[in-house]
């Protein structure tokens, strides 16, 4: 089957492309072709929104991030995504979380909840990263394109409220919008992929207390090497955690209105109990079990 992969940059390490390189590669493997728009396809794979026409008699599949809901986005931002919505044959929606936000907001739409996915292999870590590994007791981590809604100041206060001296958290990503003057704090920026994949291997938690997260790689990665997560009950980032973290309460629930995301609402951060650390499972999120959805998909 010729597939082509519209608005997929294979050469960057942001979430949705690096996931579209996951999949591409896979289905490479399986004699699947994948080529350019100027090409001849029998699928059109859009992610978020497309980047040129599918072509007529072509299959359009719509992979959907999940939709921009500031009330102050919601036309101008959503508009491309909404027009690919409407005329895709099939969308994949990446959460229940999604699937329910935009059934409410543009009606039900012939579909698929597919999560995210990742090849399940451990990680070889760097000396580097083993001494760390031994000079500290735990190590937490976190990781995002740092912007209010992802909460790095709640993951950094939750690590201060648990952590003991020769405790020892990873902040990755770029723009980290909440800096502390504590040395166990680590701001490492942005980093390949691989150096991610071990630090989330000698990681004892991931900390994702995000507001409304849709489906983050991030969190896929850190369970793809063990690392139990701990997020929040808001958005669909609990859907791929399931048992393997710990799951904290919002104050407020959420009803899929129109809302300010990057103002996201206190958390209760008290009462945290890290005493017992879950035996994380994360068979759901190999690549090969995700591939095989999308391809039941293109050949129906």
């Amino acid at each position: 089957m010729r597939l082509h992969f519209s608005n997929v940059n294979f050469s960057s390490n942001t979430g949705p492309n690096s996931f579209g390189t996951r999949i591409a590669d896979i289905l490479t493997l399986r004699g699947h072709q994948i080529v350019t728009k100027d090409e001849d396809y029998d699928v059109f794979l859009c992610f978020i929104e497309p980047a040129s026409q599918p072509k007529q008699g072509t299959k359009f599949i719509h992979r959907l991030d999940g939709i921009w809901f500031k009330p102050d986005q919601y036309e101008t931002h959503n508009a491309r995504i909404k027009w690919a919505y409407d005329n895709a044959h099939h969308v994949v929606w990446q959460s229940e979380f999604d699937k329910i936000m935009t059934e409410k907001w543009w009606g039900s739409k012939t579909g698929s909840v597919i999560h995210n996915g990742i090849k399940l292999s451990n990680a070889k870590v760097s000396p580097q990263l083993e001494n760390l590994k031994k000079q500290s007791n735990r190590i937490f981590s976190c990781s995002a394109n740092w912007h209010r809604q992802k909460r790095l100041k709640e993951n950094i206060q939750l690590f201060q409220k648990v952590a003991n001296s020769d405790d020892k958290l990873i902040v990755l990503g770029s723009n980290p919008d909440y800096i502390v003057n504590d040395p166990r704090v680590i701001y490492a920026g942005s980093q390949p992929h691989q150096i991610c994949l071990e630090v989330y291997a000698i990681s004892d938690w991931f900390l994702h207390l995000a507001w409304l997260d849709h489906c983050p790689n991030v969190v896929v990665e850190a369970l793809s090497q063990g690392c139990p997560v701990i997020c929040t009950e808001s958005g669909g980032t609990k859907e791929i955690v399931r048992d393997s973290g710990l799951i904290v309460k919002e104050k407020h629930q959420y009803q899929f209105q129109l809302c300010d995301y990057d103002n996201p609402p206190d958390i209760d951060l008290d009462d945290i109990d890290l005493s017992v650390r879950p035996i994380v499972q994360n068979n759901h999120l190999d690549i090969e079990k995700i591939c095989d959805q999308y391809e039941n998909i293109f050949k129906k």
